[in-house]
């Protein structure tokens, strides 16, 4: 807001409400947001047009069929009421509506719209009323860090003292940002609604007509008076104040395009046939800022004290009161209740530039409601990041993906295929290769680029007792010794996963998330004493190359001198060491394949050298490039969790099995009491892996699991697994369901297919290859 409440972008929203969406977190955010609005009224006494209508999902193509049915799977979990209703069902709800297009229709009851302005000085007045105080025509000139943490806020009216900023500036983000000396990728887009005259069909009726959702058109609808308000996610996204946004911008509104609108309007009247006969009212063509995915920027910004930044939120009468939530949560209590990493400003890096934003929000912005299929890439804005190695694998077919920015080889097209996805809720183009790639690592070896883990380094004098306060584990003091070890937040959530290295007497280094490498160092600077201990983020210096499977021993044994035999360098030993023509490269003994293997990270420089010498060492032996699907594959049949999928801070480290790793017998460290209330309280999910009786899709992620028809849990992630030829899935499940016997099934495309909870992993159960 600017000036006045309202002023900015909030007094044109058009105020649709809606649960179902992903990721799941992002869902109960904005159920939590609309079930807040009769709350809020009641508080304040103040209305704020809040109407639940329920609404239609609009579904042309087998596609948009497949993506809701995975959509409504997912929003089970929550108690989200979704479900297909007949044509005349919808008719009813909807008179305006023509169907013959249509092969579908979703009803979804969370559905809604609301008053802007309402629900602005409602939480105006509520938040009057508990003692806040608002300053209008009060503009912001200077923001300074002070010497205890907090901030002052320099105004034309006088200067205000702070524990904490909430950079919460709308359109002036950016702005307001450069008064801490940061950058935060943001960039304003037009956006087109038009509101009609009064419709004699809408005139009749004694009640709202539901809100309407139709993705082929890339339009919205809701009644608005006596007629209808249409929205448009135009085909030709249009940027506006790239550069700066205009400190005297208040109420105003931007030039009309409707030509910009024209072929979203022409599909929308083939389901809304009355747009053609009705007559426009006023059009709205205002700005809205977003960030290159479109998701809000949340959480204390990284290298700044008591610096919050709730910006580059889309649907803010969506997500406000959830938004406001986890940032209340974060400031008093100093973490969120809810794992919210997919929308932390720390998910961008310094490479998300002018160029990058301006690239992403132009293509997700025109491609706001396309079916969005597992697994997808896109390619709007990259590369941004590569790796040395980054043009040898793409001669060699590597189709790519990007992680925190950088180039990751997702799998390898072969000679004559298209080096490039084609991306289904079925099998894919792409499953042939990894499964070949799959096997190839169990049966010979297989050489991976890893480069996208985090890589951060401890030193000094200190880091040894240091790192043992900060992690869940015992940390190696015995130089060449790996362990590996969670990280627990105060209140006992899994924050991180670190495989831990003792290089030297006062030197470790800790790999990880690579996406979550900001948010890793943040942490670590919030608990950093003042001397004896320096942290460094390697992850940019130090590329990654890991080889694995049965023949990877005597393919790197033929670049080295040390002994590599399971006596003198077993698994979980690190050495630094000479790799052909590669200096003082880290090698560990890890893999996330459960094959024998070995991690390797040298400097970038030497990359291209590392990469060579080992794909000539393994030219007779059977090597093979391999990518992050087939990784994925093979983890899935031995059922280790992966961070973001079975690991966040939703859960501690009991449910996922990682309670081995806590050592509640240790000297105290970050979140033990917690840990221990936690472990004797009993894990209140347990994660297992799943069998699945599938065709020719499987589980992606966030699927309900059922016994015998109720929902008793949900699936983190799934695949094939190419080795044991299943299909797999690893969720959460209650411990009831897992002693009460009955049918298990996982709902893949809206069926229920049967399932059978595995004992342990499907591969090598007793993990002899990794250690062997």
């Amino acid at each position: 807001e600017r000036k006045e409440l309202t002023s900015g972008s909030s007094w044109h929203a058009a105020g649709n409400l809606f649960a179902l969406t992903g990721p799941n977190n992002a869902a109960a955010l904005q159920k939590y947001t609309i079930e807040l609005y009769p709350e809020l009224e009641r508080e304040s006494g103040q209305d704020c047009g809040y109407h639940p209508t329920g609404g239609l999902t609009l579904v042309r193509t087998e596609a948009e069929r497949e993506a809701i049915d995975v959509a409504v799977t997912r929003g089970k979990r929550l108690g989200i009421e979704a479900h297909w209703i007949s044509f005349e069902e919808a008719k009813t709800l909807c008179p305006l509506l023509e169907t013959e297009p249509l092969i579908a229709i979703l009803y979804e009851a969370t559905k809604g719209h609301c008053d802007p302005a309402s629900v602005t000085h409602a939480y105006a007045k509520a938040a009057r009323q508990m003692g806040a105080t608002i300053y209008r025509e009060t503009p912001v000139v200077e923001t300074l860090s002070l010497p205890n943490g907090g901030w002052q806020v320099v105004t034309p009216s006088g200067t205000i003292d702070c524990e904490y900023l909430v950079n919460a500036a709308g359109l002036w983000g950016r702005e307001v940002a450069a008064l801490a000396g940061i950058r935060l990728p943001l960039m304003p887009v037009e956006h087109h609604y038009l509101v009609t005259e009064s419709i004699p069909e809408i005139e009749a009726l004694d009640q709202r007509i539901v809100t309407v959702g139709d993705k082929e058109s890339g339009c919205y609808a809701r009644q608005e008076g006596q007629g209808l308000l249409l929205g448009a996610y135009e085909r030709t996204c249009t940027h506006w104040a790239e550069d700066a946004t205009p400190q005297d911008f208040d109420h105003e509104l931007l030039p009309d395009d409707l030509g910009r609108m024209e072929e979203n309007f022409a599909r929308a009247t083939e389901v809304l046939p009355v747009l053609g006969r009705v007559g426009i009212k006023r059009v709205i063509n205002g700005p809205m800022i977003f960030s290159p995915d479109l998701g809000p920027l949340l959480g204390p910004y990284p290298g700044l004290s008591n610096y919050f930044c709730a910006c580059g939120v889309m649907t803010g009468f969506n997500q406000g009161g959830g938004i406001g939530k986890v940032l209340s949560e974060w400031i008093i209590e100093g973490e969120p209740s809810l794992d919210v990493s997919f929308w932390d400003v720390a998910r961008f890096g310094d490479w998300a530039g002018k160029a990058y934003t301006r690239a992403r929000t132009k293509y997700f912005y025109e491609h706001r409601m396309d079916t969005v299929y597992p697994g997808e890439e896109f390619d709007a804005g990259r590369p941004v990041r590569t790796t040395p190695v980054y043009d040898d694998l793409k001669a060699e077919g590597a189709v790519f993906g990007s992680s925190f920015g950088l180039e990751s080889p997702l799998w390898y097209a072969g000679a004559g295929e298209a080096a490039a996805d084609d991306p289904s809720f079925h099998r894919t183009n792409w499953h042939r290769a990894v499964g070949e790639e799959c096997r190839a690592v169990r049966e010979n070896a297989g050489l991976f680029e890893i480069s996208t883990f985090g890589k951060i380094a401890v030193t000094g004098e200190g880091s040894a007792d240091w790192l043992d306060r900060m992690l869940a584990n015992r940390i190696p003091r015995q130089p060449g010794r790996s362990v590996l070890s969670p990280m627990l937040s105060e209140k006992g959530r899994l924050i991180g996963d670190f495989s831990v290295t003792c290089l030297a007497g006062d030197r470790y280094l800790l790999l990880g998330s690579g996406a979550m490498q900001l948010i890793h160092l943040r942490h670590f600077a919030a608990h950093l004493p003042e001397r004896g201990v320096v942290i460094e983020n390697l992850t940019d210096r130090l590329t990654g190359l890991m080889i694995a499977g049965p023949a990877s021993r005597e393919i790197l044994s033929d670049l080295v001198e040390a002994d590599l035999s399971n006596e003198a360098f077993p698994f979980l030993s690190a050495r630094v060491m000479d790799v052909g023509l590669a200096p003082n490269v880290i090698v560990a003994r890890v893999s996330f394949t459960g094959e024998l293997g070995y991690e390797l990270y040298c400097r970038a420089d030497y990359q291209r050298t590392l990469f060579r010498s080992l794909r000539e060492a393994g030219r007779n032996r059977g090597l093979r490039l391999a990518g992050g699907r087939a990784m994925m594959s093979l983890r899935l049949e031995k059922a280790f969790p992966a961070w973001g999928l079975e690991l966040s801070s939703d859960c501690g480290a009991f449910e996922p099995g990682l309670g081995r790793f806590v050592k509640l017998d240790k000297d105290d460290f970050v979140g033990r009491q917690a840990a221990l209330l936690q472990k004797q309280a009993g894990a209140k999910e347990k994660l297992k892996l799943f069998k699945v009786d599938s065709e020719d899709a499987d589980a992606v992620g966030g699927e309900a699991i059922l016994l015998d028809g109720e929902v008793v849990g949900y699936v983190t992630s799934g695949g094939y697994g190419h080795v044991v030829s299943e299909s797999l899935a690893l969720g959460y499940v209650s411990p009831e369901a897992l002693s009460n016997g009955g049918a298990f099934a996982v709902e893949i495309l809206g069926k229920a297919r049967p399932a059978e909870v595995s004992p342990g992993p499907v591969f090598d159960p007793r993990g002899e290859r990794l250690r062997s």
